[in-house]
């Protein structure tokens, strides 16, 4: 079994492909498969990802009608064999020795469910954002679930990003743990099960992953109606899961906390939206009512 599975989502971005799987090879560990999805691409990215997968005998690449982000990460998941999973859109890049330094803090801490990580942000004039730059990791790496739970979903300010998360691949087969389709925001779903399956964790406190920040053509930078509507779905899906009752009460109310701030910040873009999607996600917040008055926001 390989060490690592990087999947890496293709899509319209043959600009930033080649420094992308780039800063891949260049890493020193060399025990890991990359798993390319070109998602229906229009430009040459798809005949780049070939190209590379000739080159490269540890290199899948599917070709697949375009889905989405969620639909091709999913499907990258079908095919990584890896013992862990790790996550690369495909206009980032990673830092030399990345996956050595996952591969030395996974052994330390006796293989756990996830390893969070540290990411960059970097803009366009390269000023760089360290996010998270006051995590105790020191005081959080021996901790249990709960005390990394409330830091995590009360004080990070790059929580959702899947990217940010090394996880077990054993953990995701055998809670079906898939991005939901054909929603923005999908990473806030997945992010929510990911701390309510795992059980043990540990933290990498390295800036390992640079995330390009305000690309031309990413679907981060528009403001969609949909994108609200699919967090306030998404977030009520959440909330109404059974599943989450298996957790200790304060471990929940941490999860739906956030969950419904993150409502709160993208209705910050409502001002924007025309006539009619403002009745649209004024109607879904009066059909998940009780989804916005969870207490845990209000106490």
């Amino acid at each position: 079994m390989v060490n690592f599975s990087l999947v890496v989502p293709v899509y319209n971005i043959e600009k930033y492909l080649y420094q992308c799987v780039n800063s891949i090879f260049n890493q020193t560990l060399k025990n890991y498969e990359v798993i390319l999805i070109n998602d229906g691409s229009t430009d040459n990215s798809g005949k780049i990802c070939d190209e590379i997968a000739s080159a490269h005998d540890n290199v899948t690449v599917i070709h697949k009608k375009n889905g989405g982000l969620s639909d091709a990460r999913n499907i990258g998941l079908t095919r990584a064999k890896g013992e862990y999973i790790v996550f690369i859109d495909s206009d980032d890049y990673i830092e030399l020795g990345s996956l050595e330094k996952f591969q030395d803090q996974l052994e330390k801490s006796q293989k756990p469910d996830v390893m969070i990580t540290k990411i960059k942000k970097v803009y366009p004039d390269a000023n760089i954002k360290f996010m998270d730059g006051n995590m105790p990791v020191d005081n959080l790496l021996n901790s249990d679930k709960e005390k990394i739970l409330e830091w995590m979903f009360s004080n990070s300010n790059s929580l959702w990003p899947a990217v940010r998360y090394v996880v077990k691949n054993e953990l995701i087969k055998k809670n079906n743990l898939e991005f939901a389709v054909g929603y923005f925001h999908e990473d806030i779903d997945w992010t929510s099960k990911l701390f309510l399956y795992a059980n043990k964790f540990t933290i990498l406190n390295f800036y390992w992953y640079n995330h390009r920040m305000e690309r031309k053509g990413s679907i981060t930078n528009t403001k969609n109606a949909k994108r609200t509507l699919d967090v306030i779905e998404l977030v009520s899906k959440n909330i109404n899961n059974a599943e989450y009752y298996m957790l200790l009460c304060n471990q929940k109310e941490l999860i739906f906390t956030r969950l419904v701030k993150s409502i709160l910040f993208n209705l910050g873009d409502y001002k924007y939206y025309s006539k009619n999607e403002k009745e649209l996600v004024d109607k879904l917040i009066l059909d998940t009512k009780n989804v916005c008055n969870f207490d845990g926001v209000y106490k």
